[in-house]
């Protein structure tokens, strides 16, 4: 900190409170600047200055007489000058630190979103492949069946007749059993997810 320097006018802000001023003036010029309408910056502006000489127990011609001051005086200036970028730099840090750990957080969320996303997707299809697979085992059991309820087999063919609808039969029941265990699975699965989203929503 510079502290009151000898020879500078003790009617004048002393450099460590002119460095704070400094810095949030700068800090609302740069907000001042994105705003487009000019009434309204203008409008904006004098309220904020209003609020910074109040904040340090000054007024606008107190800071005019400083800042021509120092201007005059380029080595006390930079000094002063030092600390308001020092400042700037460890809160332009903080923001960059704050945003890193938001978007880290939006990621991950993300992330999860489409590992769900696409186990969903993935269960979906088989289970409509599986589906499908079921009625086709279906339909061909019910044409087996009519077909050996409206022949007339020796009883050569009906046996192997029989065979060929037991078959059938096997493998339909051999669909359905997948069909159980895949449904067990979707659930097991869903469950996991659910888990882990009520976990990091305790964090």
């Amino acid at each position: 900190m510079i502290g009151c320097k000898p020879g500078i006018p003790k009617d004048l802000i002393q450099p460590d409170k002119m460095a704070l001023v400094l810095h949030d003036i700068h800090v609302f010029d740069g907000y001042i600047n994105v705003i487009t309408h000019s009434d309204t910056a203008k409008m904006v502006a004098a309220s904020y200055y209003k609020g910074i000489y109040k904040k340090f127990g000054i007024d606008s011609a107190l800071y005019a007489r400083s800042l021509a001051y120092y201007s005059k005086n380029p080595k006390v200036m930079t000094e002063i000058y030092d600390q308001v970028v020092s400042r700037l730099d460890k809160e332009k840090k903080a923001f960059v630190r704050a945003d890193s750990l938001a978007n880290v957080k939006i990621l991950k969320t993300q992330k999860a979103k489409m590992k769900a996303d696409s186990l969903k997707l993935k269960n979906d299809s088989i289970k409509k492949s599986d589906s499908l697979k079921f009625a086709r085992e279906q339909k061909k059991f019910l044409r087996q069946m009519d077909s050996l309820k409206n022949a007339r087999l020796s009883p050569a063919e009906r046996l192997k007749s029989k065979e060929r609808i037991r078959k059938a039969f096997d493998s339909l029941r051999l669909v359905r059993k997948k069909d159980s265990i895949r449904k067990a699975k979707q659930v097991k699965a869903t469950t996991k997810v659910n888990s882990v989203k009520k976990a990091k929503s305790v964090k």
